[in-house]
């Protein structure tokens, strides 16, 4: 099991090593954990799009690292009261949409570090700590090297700030290329031209000491597309969520079965009889 203080994922990525995922967009810690036996880097929990209250987060986080994988979690706005309690409930990332500004992101990262590097606000007897029995001189060092706190670049003014915002401490940087697409007024659709300004980004971050998530270009679908978004410096990568994964086998199926029934010399004869 992944401990509560311990973080392959970040481990991976600093040694520049490419990390796979999945979205949990159910909210179903069954199917989360699930996921992580896997063999995936991370789950992670999508909580902009879709609603997570704290209690249902803290058991998805939960089984997360009972199934042996890294939990991760893109919350709905920059808002400090629900980060604190999603920290200590465990999480070990948390992605902070629309990072438009420096102060922003420094913002970011001061809610997720401890002191020296942020004002994360001090407790030690939740799940974070393991109720209390990680003494607190081991404890924080172990949460400002293992937590981490991830921005999203996702309009042209984020683009405008990127070498500020890539100076605020922030540990990962990943590009919403369809909210960028929108911000650009090409109505989320990844142009060629949006496709410049996000290449732009991936190149940006990958010569700074900030690690480069995703691109938000796809990447999973052929060897062709993993090695252009890789040769980008992403490294975290997707399979997408477990609702589009169910969803296409499901329509797989039924087709394959709609296909089967049509062939199905029986089942045509009594077709021509009625």
């Amino acid at each position: 099991m992944i401990s509560v203080q311990n973080n392959p994922m970040f481990d991976k990525m600093k040694r520049d090593e490419p990390v796979l995922g999945c979205q949990l967009r159910s909210r179903s810690p069954l199917i989360a954990e699930m996921m992580a036996c896997c063999h995936l880097d991370y789950v992670f929990l999508e909580g902009e799009h879709f609603p997570y209250n704290i209690e249902t987060a803290e058991n998805v986080i939960r089984a997360v690292q009972l199934g042996g994988a890294v939990p991760i979690m893109r919350i709905p706005s920059h808002e400090d009261g629900m980060i604190l309690q999603l920290l200590e409930a465990g999480i070990m990332g948390l992605i902070f949409p629309h990072i438009d500004t420096r102060d922003q992101a420094l913002h970011a990262v001061g809610e997720v570090k401890y002191a020296p590097l942020g004002h994360r606000g001090f407790g030690d007897s939740a799940r974070a700590s393991v109720y209390g029995f990680v003494p607190t001189g081991e404890y924080l060092p172990l949460v400002n090297q293992n937590v981490m706190a991830v921005g999203m670049i996702e309009s042209q003014e984020g683009i405008r700030n990127l070498d500020a915002i890539l100076t605020s401490g922030i540990d990962v940087l990943r590009v919403g290329a369809k909210d960028l697409s929108l911000d650009m007024g090409y109505g989320g659709v990844v142009t060629p031209e949006v496709r410049q300004a996000v290449e732009y980004v991936c190149k940006t971050v990958s010569a700074s000491d900030v690690i480069l998530g995703d691109a938000g270009l796809g990447g999973l679908q052929s060897q062709e597309d993993f090695d252009r978004v890789y040769n980008l410096g992403c490294r975290m990568f997707t399979i997408g969520s477990d609702m589009a994964v169910l969803k296409q086998k499901i329509l797989a199926s039924t087709r394959s079965f709609s296909e089967m029934r049509d062939l199905c010399p029986g089942i045509a004869a009594t077709s021509t009889k009625s």
